[in-house]
């Protein structure tokens, strides 16, 4: 189970724990694949993902109010990526997996605070 904090702008000390369900998605070259990240549904949503001997890369940010990305941050796969809306609500999804997707996705998110 992968636990992300949240953290406030205002570095004040509050902190919730992401929920990240699934330990081991397993997919087929060419099928989709959705990430999902609960406990903060009111908060937008950074994904990254972390491959064996590489560091932590930001893939992108997925707006809560309408689950569009912003994919600014320079992940050369950032195309591969979409935020999808579900009943869980905004979730990370590659449409067509491909080898190289092979990785471990972690979820954060941060709070604004107005203090």
């Amino acid at each position: 189970l992968h636990l992300s904090v949240c953290v406030s702008a205002a570095l004040v000390t509050m902190a919730a724990e992401l929920i990240q369900e699934d330990l081991t998605l397993t997919r087929r070259v060419g099928q989709s694949v959705s990430f999902s990240c609960g406990g903060t549904e009111d908060k937008d949503k950074y994904w990254y993902q972390k491959k064996e001997r590489e560091p932590f890369k930001i893939i992108l940010q997925i707006v809560k109010n309408n689950c569009k990305t912003n994919k600014g941050y320079g992940h050369s796969q950032k195309d591969d990526f979409t935020g999808e809306k579900t009943q869980r609500g905004c979730e990370l999804k590659i449409n067509q997996v491909k080898v190289d997707h092979s990785a471990s996705y972690y979820c954060s998110c941060w709070s604004h605070s107005e203090k």
